[in-house]
């Protein structure tokens, strides 16, 4: 597949962060200055998930958490056996985004976040890692990691799994897949308000996720397209 470039029937093809967005914002783009889309469609985020089947079971379950959850790939590399909420069906991952240093210069403690899960997530890494056996157990390590890879494997990991989806183009990168996330929430049929979605990306400012909003211009003029062609 190839680059897909941004909509046309606009002389400019590149994207201006949303007003009053602030520095972080600008660096964050869904498209390339040459009009690459940088996101994971919703075609292509179906074929990752199925590209995952090839993995084994542990490693097929770390794509599944980048893909529902939006997160960093450090952020999910960083869950621990106690992290997983099985009555919840959600995750707690330590948000990497958030600022280390307050305004006074003091450092802050670690930042945490909530995020909710399909349960079939949950039973799927239950049958993975034996999650409600070990947190029952007594004495148990809730503290232990469930993937022990190295921030190089786990890229390798994502780029091969696009590869065999047959995902080419700037967007075949664990940022495409969470810019995907993002994307694929304020674009559903009951769009996710914006400061929600901050907090599941772990944003550090809602100005961030503006970003995000974009695409709902986007797809408003895919819909007014399709009813002229119907």
């Amino acid at each position: 597949m190839p680059d897909t470039p941004a909509p046309t029937g606009r002389p400019e093809q590149t994207r201006q962060p949303a007003a009053g967005a602030g520095p972080n914002a600008s660096e964050m783009r869904l498209y390339s200055a040459t009009g690459e889309r940088l996101y994971l469609d919703a075609g292509e985020r179906a074929a990752f998930l199925s590209a995952l089947d090839a993995e084994v079971p542990a490693r097929r379950m770390y794509g599944h958490v980048l893909h529902y959850t939006g997160c960093l790939p450090t952020e999910a590399l960083q869950v621990t056996v106690g992290r997983v909420l099985m009555d919840e069906a959600a995750l707690v991952l330590r948000s990497l985004k958030k600022r280390k240093i307050d305004r006074t210069g003091q450092e802050r403690p670690p930042q945490y976040r909530i995020v909710p899960v399909p349960a079939a997530l949950i039973e799927s890494l239950d049958l993975v890692f034996n999650l409600r056996v070990r947190q029952r157990r007594p004495g148990a390590n809730r503290d232990a990691l469930l993937w022990a890879m190295s921030r190089p494997t786990a890229w390798r990991l994502i780029k091969r799994v696009m590869r065999r989806a047959n995902i080419q183009g700037r967007q075949a990168t664990c940022k495409g897949l969470r810019h995907g996330f993002g994307v694929a929430m304020v674009t559903a049929g009951r769009p996710l308000p914006i400061h929600l979605l901050s907090q599941l990306m772990g944003h550090a400012s809602t100005r961030v996720t503006e970003i995000y909003l974009q695409m709902v211009g986007e797809e408003q003029r895919r819909l007014v397209m399709e009813a002229w062609e119907s």
